[in-house]
């Protein structure tokens, strides 16, 4: 299968890269984005310039053993790829995968086609996507428990205490991050995470969403800091013993997660009103049909 934009030369590596790594049953696209950086320096006068294209994907891939660490994976096929191509993957078992089939699952209706299918080394058993208000109503539900829950981590991290832990603080405002980008990536692609890691989601959400870029980091110094911070929040706060995060960066960070989940509530329950008549519609159609 060929992708628009993404060069042969770029594709077939990246899967044989991942078929080196782990025993694959097959491999699906999402999404991919080329970007292209150039370079130039004043001091050196037999090199005017430079323009470098890198290369994002978003992959499911199905292998016959679980994929322990994705983001030790992913490191390793960045790695492998001199670090020219970033790896965003989504991964399941082929027996979960058969399971999963068996009983129907909407997120895999959708992305298991045979138009979206990069390798494959035996046909899958599709089911359709399921139209249903009893299955709107179970999207509802987890978009808002997921939003109730970021809801609840935004209100403590400005919480007035006796004691100041600027560290912990980024931990309250990463787990506002993580749970909104769960609701939005759950009422866009009923698909449930398996692996909370920030960065991940975050660039997973901006396949569909541009909220993302709210929080994603712009070039300033201050920017990159604050989203290592945060994309580290749960480390530095059980490892580390000295809290080098000031109250400006978590300040930074927590007015981020604040416009991030305005954002993405804005967003989502446009989307929840467009599938509500979807679900309704189509449902209706198939009664009427019989």
């Amino acid at each position: 299968m060929k992708i628009k934009n993404i060069p042969q030369q770029v594709l077939e590596p990246i899967i044989k890269v991942i078929r080196s790594l782990v025993k694959v049953h097959s491999i699906y696209w999402i999404g991919a984005t080329k970007n292209e950086r150039s370079s130039s320096y004043l001091f050196n006068s037999e090199f005017n310039g430079n323009l470098k294209q890198h290369y994002e994907f978003t992959l499911l891939i199905i292998s016959y053993e679980e994929i322990g660490d994705s983001k030790t994976f992913r490191c390793e096929v960045f790695n492998k790829m001199k670090e020219q191509v970033k790896l965003y993957s989504i991964h399941y078992s082929y027996n979960d995968i058969k399971r999963r089939l068996e009983e129907g699952d909407n997120f895999l209706s959708r992305v298991l086609l045979p138009e979206n299918c990069l390798f494959q080394e035996s046909p899958l058993f599709l089911t359709g996507y399921c139209y249903h208000p009893r299955k709107f109503e179970e999207i509802k539900k987890v978009w808002e428990f997921r939003l109730n829950r970021a809801s609840y981590f935004e209100d403590k991290t400005d919480t007035v205490d006796m004691v100041n832990d600027e560290s912990a603080r980024m931990v309250l405002v990463s787990q506002t991050l993580l749970q909104t980008c769960a609701a939005l990536i759950w009422v866009y692609w009923e698909w449930k995470p398996h692996y909370f890691e920030l960065n991940l989601l975050l660039n997973l959400c901006k396949n569909f969403s541009k909220s993302p870029l709210i929080v994603l980091p712009k070039k300033s110094f201050t920017s990159k800091k604050v989203y290592s911070q945060l994309c580290h929040a749960q480390y530095n706060s059980n490892f580390k013993t000295v809290d080098d995060v000031s109250i400006e960066d978590s300040d930074y960070a927590s007015n981020l997660a604040e416009r991030f989940l305005r954002s993405v509530r804005k967003e989502g329950n446009k989307k929840l009103n467009e599938l509500e008549l979807l679900h309704n519609r189509q449902y209706q159609n198939k009664i009427t049909a019989k």
